[in-house]
């Protein structure tokens, strides 16, 4: 973490550059926060490969979202974007740029007036991007060609706010702050903001928030699934569970029905997955998320499909929980067509 001054127009400017200071990035291709939002974190698609190390593996917790906003400004998939949550931030735009909003409906806005989402939109020097409370969903994702220019640790930049580690100087956007661009972005020129044409949603896409409207949230059995009673999935596939104000990017605390342990409810702890659902002693069901821990000592009932964690990613407090259990096989078929979409 560097001082700097550059100068432009004249006058000389200070901020706080997170990165590498010799990296090659113009330090005048930065976006100043303003205000930073409910909890904004600058994301990618997780640390893969460490939880060996204890090391959680973070990332996006809408993955679809977060992706598809990628594949809108041209981005490999590895590269940061802002996950923004319950509100998104206001910050103002130095030189020109590419974004696409995706994710929850924050209604965002360059300069007061209302833009699309799911799209790639072009920014100016001296735009101001803001939002307001989501309207639909809880995670809106803000990608920007060529990412941010914060340190890669271990292969990623994803934020683990509880052990201080990525992003931003490991911690959620602050007033103040200054995010460096990539030196991967695209020169916007002129005043058009049109859609650039690298990249469109398929027009079969359904946002998560869209199908949880018509769907259930649907899992397979759990590695423990001979620890629970018959009645324990009766239970779980027929009452609807809260989702609890305890939850957070770790975990999904459930509030419902007791589900029932046939002998106890600890186990010798293993390895914990995006989507699994503990079930402590009593009885309240937990499905660990992206900053889940990486080795769990209670009892699994059953694992949430893939395609189905965006959908509950896009929840929070006080929603309810609907579940609905399909095989395995019926899990890879739905996978499979979930993947072809985006071919």
């Amino acid at each position: 973490m560097v001082d700097n001054t550059f100068t432009k127009n004249g006058a000389a400017h200070a901020f706080h550059l997170i990165g590498n200071p010799h990296s090659g990035v113009s330090p005048i291709a930065y976006w100043q926060i303003e205000q930073p939002g409910f909890f904004t974190t600058v994301q990618d698609g997780g640390r893969a490969g460490y939880q060996q190390y204890g090391m959680p593996v973070a990332g996006a917790m809408d993955l679809e979202s977060y992706e598809l906003g990628q594949r809108l400004v041209g981005n490999p998939m590895n590269l940061g974007a802002l996950e923004c949550t319950v509100m998104g931030p206001t910050f103002t735009v130095v030189e020109p740029c590419v974004v696409a909003f995706t994710g929850a409906l924050m209604g965002p806005m360059v300069n007061d007036v209302p833009v699309a989402m799911n799209e790639a939109i072009r920014l100016q020097t001296g735009d101001v991007v803001s939002s307001t409370f989501s309207t639909n969903g809880v995670r809106m994702y803000i990608a920007v060609r060529g990412g941010f220019n914060v340190p890669v640790i271990n292969g990623s930049v994803a934020t683990h706010v509880k052990s201080k580690l990525g992003g931003y100087g490991g911690s959620r956007l602050q007033k103040g702050h200054v995010l460096i661009l990539g030196d991967e972005r695209i020169a916007a020129t002129g005043l058009n903001r049109a859609v650039l044409p690298d990249y469109t949603v398929p027009l079969q896409y359904e946002t998560p928030m869209a199908r949880r409207a018509k769907q259930a949230i649907r899992i397979v059995l759990g590695p423990q699934a001979d620890r629970f009673t018959e009645e324990s999935y009766a239970i779980m596939t027929s009452e609807p569970y809260e989702i609890t104000a305890a939850s957070d990017r770790m975990g999904y605390r459930l509030a419902g029905a007791k589900l029932n342990h046939i002998d106890g409810a600890d186990i010798i702890s293993d390895g914990a997955v995006f989507g699994s659902i503990q079930v402590p002693a009593d009885g309240q069901p937990i499905i660990l998320m992206a900053d889940r821990q990486t080795t769990g000592g209670y009892t699994k009932i059953a694992t949430v499909i893939t395609p189905d964690l965006p959908i509950l990613a896009q929840m929070g407090p006080g929603e309810t929980v609907k579940f609905e259990i399909v095989t395995v096989a019926e899990a890879q078929a739905i996978y499979k067509n979930y993947c072809a979409m985006w071919r």
